[in-house]
């Protein structure tokens, strides 16, 4: 741990020295931070896409759907969290609640975590392989303006990133010192830094210095924050009034939790020196599970992050690209009163090559690579801990970390191999394929491919017909095991439950890899200067759908022993025997029987001039049809993904609203002065329980005014129409608790931000 972070202070002190290089060599400071905010946004949405190919980088030749957010749309949105934002401007996209998580849901799939969405920094995979995928430190923090642009991609990304890329990939690029443009008549040096102040209702501060440096081939970005929410209060309807399992009792409201509640430290740098590359990150977050029912209720990360790459062009037409990483991923669970409720570390470690040929036959891009990643799970955490427990009293401190592991020390290993080949047929047709191989030490072997043709029919006229596969073997838990005393049963004691002679339990599969494969049609057409439509149609069969399964000691009566009642005994023997919970029962990974197929539709008018940017967009998503066990499922509760509408008599996407409209404005009418308007509007949508959940108009308002050369002033308001419906809930498949909705949209609320270029 101390290695890390001299080493993450010695990249800091090397940023900042060259940031003081630069301003000795430069007495002309550049009067914007941003070169790219001299840019309209069409020109902003038409930069260089880094995260869907290795080959390929022009927008209008992606082999799947993408949609991209500038710094300057996210600064003037109006949401709280990158979360929120992402909502806002990516069709397709919605944030769901559940007990102890922020969902990201994509395309009408609401998992029970994180896990099957991947999120990158300078396309760097930040994913915890243990549990909870992508670092909340960075999705669920009011922190979230180091951020360049944002590339997400709407559907499988696992051809070209693997595992974890099932559902979406969500791309952050930072701030860096190559965006900066040195003014020829200047010499080659150039700086912009800026230092900002943002305060706002219920306690929100967030202070940030942003600097990005250039000196010849030398080139500098880097960003230093602390930023802090209070909260609104968590409001007394819906999933608040749920009964308290924690030492003090009554409903979720009397807990005292706050609405997105952070506390915020982050510090972000990037170097480049000709082909080499640094980029380091250090966040910690510590935020309220204002879901949760028990006294876990408050999760913290530590986020320490090394990326090292080089690329070396043997010639004009084929480079080299090795990079190496190490993640450290520290997590601590608390009360609201303060009281150490668990943790566990993961260290990550990764190693890439890969060797790109241009023209090896005329008009042909082709990418070879392998990957390697290390993970190791259940360390100790940074104050010494690896257990999990539910409520204050029922542990003892002093012998937590032998009693109640979170997860046992245990090392996985993903060696990955893939190809990508574009060919560019003539002016009008190009066509790609890929293919990855992953080998996993829990699940096995997959094999992942993609295939299409893109096809111009006129100038203003192009399509896309594409195949690829989508994939997420079980997290890391599932193989290694954990959640000691709370009923954790590991994947390879699935096959041993019959030996344990629970009443009418029988043995189940070791847990496989969830599979989609996705087809689409998408097109794009130039109507006009500056008015274009981009749509797409796509097709998915997801089948082996990764769901929990519980065991109960009683399944008629879950939670009342009664004398005599038969006691769960543990499954397994030795080191890997699993336990059963302080509920008396077993909770698993499992692969639900049967498959879902579904079919959507994303639609966006965009219209870019001088003077205004305006998209409106359009998602529909529906259930085309599902296997009679998945039908089964949804029926009783059970299903991860689906529910029954009892009003139309069919299966439904369960808390994702299946048609959602989004407008995004900026405008400038004046030179200096920057006004946004987004908004979505989502249709209703069905709760676990079947019963239906109000959709609602969230309207949001940003602006910004240059008072002077050097200063700038900014306002957000969020949620201008103060709509508070519940919003989408999920829960525990097969569990009790079942919620209608939880109340976590904020009412009316604003923040003003002072900025100071220098």
């Amino acid at each position: 741990m101390n290695s890390v972070r001299y080493l993450l202070l010695a990249c800091t002190i090397t940023l900042l020295y060259s940031s003081s290089i630069v301003l000795a060599q430069e007495s002309t400071v550049s009067k914007d931070l941003q070169r790219l905010e001299e840019l309209s946004l069409e020109e902003l949405l038409n930069v260089e896409i880094s995260v869907a190919s290795n080959v390929i980088s022009d927008k209008d030749k992606q082999p799947v759907s993408i949609t991209t957010i500038t710094r300057r749309q996210l600064e003037l949105s109006g949401a709280r969290t990158l979360a929120d934002a992402l909502a806002l401007f990516v069709p397709g996209f919605f944030v769901t609640d559940d007990q102890d998580d922020l969902i990201m849901a994509f395309r009408g799939l609401a998992p029970d975590n994180n896990s099957k969405v991947m999120l990158l920094i300078n396309g760097q995979n930040m994913n915890m392989e243990f549990f909870w995928g992508p670092p909340y430190a960075i999705l669920a923090a009011s922190n979230y303006t180091f951020i360049e642009r944002v590339e997400v991609i709407r559907g499988p990304g696992s051809v070209t990133l693997g595992q974890g890329a099932l559902l979406g990939v969500i791309n952050i690029v930072t701030v860096k010192g190559a965006d900066l443009k040195p003014d020829p008549a200047k010499g080659d040096a150039a700086i912009a830094m800026d230092a900002s102040m943002s305060v706002g209702l219920d306690n929100f501060l967030l202070a940030q210095v942003m600097g990005r440096a250039r000196v010849g081939d030398a080139k500098v970005g880097f960003t230093v924050s602390r930023g802090a929410y209070g909260g609104q209060v968590y409001r007394n309807e819906g999933n608040a009034r749920r009964p308290n399992e924690g030492f003090a009792g009554g409903t979720l409201f009397d807990m005292g939790h706050r609405l997105k509640r952070n506390d915020n430290v982050l510090l972000q740098g990037n170097i480049e020196y000709k082909g080499f590359e640094v980029n380091v990150l250090y966040t910690d977050n510590q935020m309220d599970l204002y879901n949760f029912y028990r006294d876990r209720e408050v999760y913290g990360q530590t986020l320490s992050s090394v990326n090292l790459s080089y690329k070396h062009e043997f010639s004009k037409d084929v480079a080299l690209k090795v990079a190496g990483s190490f993640i450290q991923d520290d997590i601590r669970l608390l009360s609201l009163t303060g009281v150490t409720m668990g943790g566990t570390r993961e260290d990550r470690y990764g190693a890439l090559a890969i060797l790109t040929v241009d023209n090896l036959v005329r008009g042909n891009k082709l990418a070879v690579g392998v990957e390697y990643r290390l993970f190791e799970m259940g360390k100790k955490n940074r104050f010494g801990n690896n257990f999990i427990a539910n409520v204050i009293g029922r542990f003892n401190p002093v012998t937590a970390n032998q009693e109640l592991t979170m997860g046992y020390r245990n090392d996985i290993q993903v060696i990955s191999a893939f190809v990508e080949d574009f060919y560019s047929v003539n002016e009008q047709i190009d066509i790609f394929a890929a293919a990855r191989f992953d080998s996993h030490t829990g699940w096995g072997t997959n094999l992942s491919p993609r295939v299409g043709v893109l096809f111009a029919a006129a100038k203003d006229l192009r399509f896309r017909l594409s195949y690829q596969m989508g994939f997420r073997g079980g997290v890391g838990l599932a193989y290694g095991g954990g959640y000691r005393n709370d009923g954790y049963l590991r994947s390879s004691n699935l096959p041993n439950i019959e030996a344990a002679r629970i009443p009418g339990e029988t043995n189940r599969p070791i847990v496989r890899p969830e599979i989609m494969n996705s087809i689409e049609f998408a097109t794009t057409y130039q109507i006009m200067p500056g008015l274009k439509v981009d749509a797409v149609g796509f097709y998915n069969l997801v089948n082996g759908i990764l769901d929990v399964g519980v065991i109960y000691k009683d399944p008629v009566n879950p939670r009342m022993p009664q004398p005599g009642q038969f006691n769960m005994v543990p499954i397994g023997s030795g080191a890997t025997q699993d336990i059963p919970g302080d509920w008396n029962g077993f909770w698993f990974f499992k692969n639900a029987l049967g498959t879902l197929n579904q079919w959507g539709v994303e639609a966006t008018l965009a219209y870019n001039s001088d003077v205004f940017n305006v998209s409106l967009s359009h998602a529909l998503v529906q259930v085309a049809s599902v296997s009679a066990e998945q039908e089964d499922d949804a029926r009783k509760g059970n299903s991860m993904y689906l529910t029954f509408d009892r009003s139309a008599n069919r299966v439904r996407h369960k808390v994702y609203p299946e048609n959602a409209t989004r407008l995004n404005i900026l405008a400038t009418p004046l030179r200096g002065l920057d006004i946004a308007l987004n908004g979505i509007l989502y249709s209703d949508w069905l709760a676990p329980d079947g019963s239906v959940g109000k959709g609602t108009l969230l309207l949001n308002f940003g602006a910004s005014y240059d008072i002077l050369n050097n200063l700038e002033v900014s306002l957000n308001v969020a949620n201008l129409a103060n709509q508070t419906p519940l919003s989408p809930m999920n829960a525990n498949a097969s569990g009790p608790g079942l919620q209608a909705g939880a109340p976590t949209i904020e009412t009316t609320t604003f923040w003003v931000r002072l900025r100071l270029h220098f």
